[in-house]
């Protein structure tokens, strides 16, 4: 079981591109049988890789949280973010992008999201981004570090409303967030002083951002091994 410090946040990310036909099929029969169901609805592969990893780092995260994996209840809020009923010191949050899944987990809440760098979506700041993002955005002559830079603030915005745990209920352009400091300043002006973002580009051609009010987090790549050996023993 992982040494967890007090406050400090754990992000694990897993990449899904390590499954195999004949290990995705093992991995299929750990999760949970709702879980298993959700996944075989998906008509893309990925998309059902991208469901059983989610499962699998709950429950390792859960593991190096308290030292056991039992049956996981999993509720959910009026916005739908998920929680684990009667587990008030296990907060956590999921993201998966392309080939990444992410978990953050803690004592404390806190938003995660994953983005894969590309082009067509950069549009969306113009009409729900704040003028001091969009300056952010559109300061670099070049096009695709104009994208990076889109990329890089969408991540940081919707870390923020999944720490939230409103959803898209919360409007982006109902805050602005500083991409160099992290720092949230709502439309009226007020500063969320104990709320931050961090964020950072990860595997060459992705961000990571997370919003907490921790100041440390520690981020583990894990193997897939790793998991389904430990799960396969429980």
């Amino acid at each position: 079981m992982m040494n967890q410090e007090v406050g400090m946040l754990v992000v694990n990310c897993m990449d899904i591109t390590e499954f195999g036909d004949e290990l995705y099929e093992e991995v299929r029969h750990i999760v949970s049988e709702e879980r298993r169901i959700k996944a075989e609805r998906y008509h893309n592969l990925d998309d059902s890789k991208r469901c059983i990893c989610a499962d699998l780092l709950l429950r390792y995260g859960l593991y190096q949280k308290t030292g056991k994996v039992g049956d996981i209840n999993i509720t959910f809020n009026e916005f739908g973010k998920p929680f684990i009923k009667n587990m008030i010191d296990f907060k956590y949050n999921i993201t998966h992008s392309g080939k990444w899944v992410a978990i953050v987990y803690g004592n404390t809440d806190a938003g995660i999201d994953v983005e894969r760098i590309q082009k067509g979506r950069e549009e969306i700041a113009d009409f729900c981004f704040s003028e001091e993002e969009k300056l952010f955005i559109y300061n670099k002559a070049d096009k695709y570090e104009q994208v990076k830079q889109f990329t890089k603030l969408w991540t940081m915005k919707e870390s923020y409303i999944k720490f939230l745990g409103t959803g898209f209920s919360t409007n982006l352009d109902s805050f602005s967030i500083n991409a160099l400091e992290g720092v949230i300043t709502n439309r009226d002006g007020e500063v969320k002083k104990d709320i931050k973002v961090r964020s950072f580009q990860f595997d060459t051609d992705y961000y990571l951002s997370i919003c907490s009010m921790e100041a440390e987090f520690c981020l583990q790549s894990i193997k897939l091994e790793e998991i389904t050996k430990l799960l396969n023993m429980q």
